[in-house]
This record gives C-alpha cells, sequence and structure tokens, in this order.
C-alpha cells in the first residue's frame, strides 16, 4: 500500500472506531457496526488481501479493547468475515443494490458469529432481550449505509474515479 492509501484506510477505521464508540454507543435503537462495515467496504478495494485480513483483525482487537467483551472475539470475527468478503467480492461489483445485499449478509454473518463464539465463551452480555433486533437491525442500518457509501470508500482508497460508477 502507498502512503495516502494507508492514512486514507487509517483515517476510515479511526472515524469508524470514534462515531461507533461515542455517538452510537449512546443510541439504543439502530447501532449500525461501522467498524465491520468499512472492513467489508476495503474488501471491494485494491488492497492486497493478506493487508485486508491484517486491518481486520487490528481493528476488531481495537474494537476489543475498548470495548468490555473478550479480548480477540470481534478480531476473530471481523477477520472471518473479512475472509468471506474477499472470497465473495466478484459477487458484489454488479451494482449498488448488490453492494448493499452482499455488505448486509456479511453483516448478518458477523453478527451471527460473534453471538455464537461470544456464548461459547462466557460474554453473556451478548445474548439478552435485544438479541432478535440486534441480529435484523444492525444489518438492515450497515446495508442502507453501504448503499450510500461504498462507491465513495472505494474511489477515496483506490483514488479512481471511475471505480463503482452505477447508474
Amino acid at each position: 500500500m502507498r502512503g495516502r492509501t494507508v492514512l486514507t484506510v487509517v483515517l476510515l477505521l479511526m472515524v469508524a472506531v470514534v462515531v461507533q464508540t461515542t455517538l452510537f454507543g449512546r443510541i439504543p435503537l439502530v447501532t449500525p457496526d461501522l467498524v465491520l462495515l468499512v472492513v467489508i467496504m476495503l474488501c471491494l478495494t485494491r488492497i492486497r488481501p493478506e493487508l485486508i485480513l491484517a486491518i481486520a483483525f487490528t481493528s476488531g482487537l481495537i474494537v476489543d479493547l475498548l470495548g468490555s467483551s473478550v479480548l480477540g472475539l470481534r478480531a476473530v470475527v471481523f477477520t472471518t468475515v473479512a475472509y468471506l468478503g474477499l472470497r465473495t467480492r466478484d459477487r458484489a461489483e454488479i451494482g449498488r443494490v448488490a453492494v448493499a445485499l452482499w455488505a448486509g449478509a456479511l453483516t448478518l454473518v458477523g453478527i451471527v458469529l460473534l453471538i455464537v463464539i461470544g456464548t461459547l465463551f462466557g460474554q453473556s452480555s451478548l445474548l439478552g432481550e435485544d438479541t432478535l433486533s440486534r441480529v435484523i437491525l444492525v444489518p438492515l442500518a450497515n446495508l442502507a449505509i453501504a448503499a450510500a457509501v461504498a462507491p465513495l470508500v472505494v474511489r477515496l482508497v483506490d483514488r479512481d474515479k471511475t471505480a463503482f460508477r452505477y447508474p
């Protein structure tokens, strides 16, 4: 990666972490997982897959350090979702709706993995009365955000003005 690409990725992740932990941490209803969404959108860029997996692991570790969950839980989930995103990204490059549905599906996989792995490691705070609403609303929120922002993020990271130009 070049210097400007590294700076862009770091700034995107920093903004996502800060907004997710401060602003969306106070809103109880619909809180999109912005850091996971940034990792998913980075799968659409021309960054080498190994670096995307490293970025996913590091960003998950940062979210784990700032939260109260088991250290490494989100790191494993984000890395798994990034791997799935890298393996399926050619299916998402056909249009804005496909990108949004792809990001929503990957977010759903991430949330389910987070709940399952968290339950295995004794994170009872992941299960509660709002588990079903979290499984439904977080992927829908990420789907809506991805429809609006994914092409812009890909253009910013890749510095390609013609990338993801949809009608």
